[in-house]
């Protein structure tokens, strides 16, 4: 009798261990797109409807990834480990290469259960060789048939957290799938506007309209003005 009621005490202690394990913790998958306001990811997303913009390609390297934990969650307090749950990065993204799916997948990670208030990263200087050497962004396109440049060489801050306020992030040991949405059309309005208004010229007549935070063809301040978009006009979605 004895035997029998030690395996029955292992059996619930071990059940016990295995039920707790098992929720604790959810998988969230990340993933990055970018988009238009109908949602689309396709190649409508990528010109304005006149044409003088016309948005050809979209790279971003993201550096360390930090999900972070609401402040009304009772685990905000009681586990202060929720705060530092980080994907480590980089992670280099072409955001509009027509041979790859239209959302990039970034990574899979295990977090703790609990509500989080939004995801944390930025946008670093990549030290892989090519065309994104240095830079943290770059946008490649057409203005009214010559082509542009947009990048910068700046560490951008992005907070991200669901464009619909009703909306919140809550692991309750499930799985879920994140978008990461970059929209375009702020930018092809933009683009669109200062070129209308006579304000982009490619001033050392090397064939390409620069616009960075840096010197080039005297276009920084609208490269802040870009980087600035590019830190408002980004959201997490549920769908891709």
């Amino acid at each position: 009798m004895k035997k029998i009621s030690t395996l029955a005490l292992l059996v619930i202690m071990a059940s016990a261990c295995t039920n707790d394990s098992a929720t604790t913790s959810g998988t969230v998958a990340l993933k990055a797109s970018a988009v238009s306001t109908t949602g689309k990811t396709s190649l409508t997303a990528r010109s304005t409807a006149t044409s003088t913009v016309v948005i050809t390609d979209f790279k971003i390297n993201i550096g360390n990834i930090k999900f972070e934990v609401d402040d009304q969650d009772e685990m905000h307090n009681t586990d202060p480990s929720h705060e530092d749950v980080k994907l480590n990065g980089p992670f280099l993204l072409d955001l509009l290469n027509p041979n790859t799916t239209l959302s990039q997948a970034i990574a899979s990670v295990n977090i703790p259960n609990a509500k989080y208030e939004e995801i944390k990263f930025n946008f670093v200087p990549s030290i892989l060789p090519g065309e994104m050497s240095g830079k943290s962004y770059m946008i490649v396109g057409t203005i009214n048939g010559i082509p542009f440049k947009v990048w910068s060489t700046k560490n951008v801050e992005l907070k991200m957290d669901f464009s619909d306020p009703t909306k919140d992030f809550t692991v309750n040991s499930n799985d879920l799938s994140l978008n990461i949405k970059f929209q375009l059309d702020a930018f092809m309005a933009k683009l669109t506007y200062l070129a209308n208004q006579g304000l982009l010229i490619d001033t050392d007549q090397d064939g390409v309209i620069e616009i960075s935070t840096e010197s080039d063809d005297n276009h920084q301040d609208i490269g802040e003005l870009i980087k600035k978009l590019l830190e408002n006009e980004t959201h997490l979605d549920d769908k891709d």
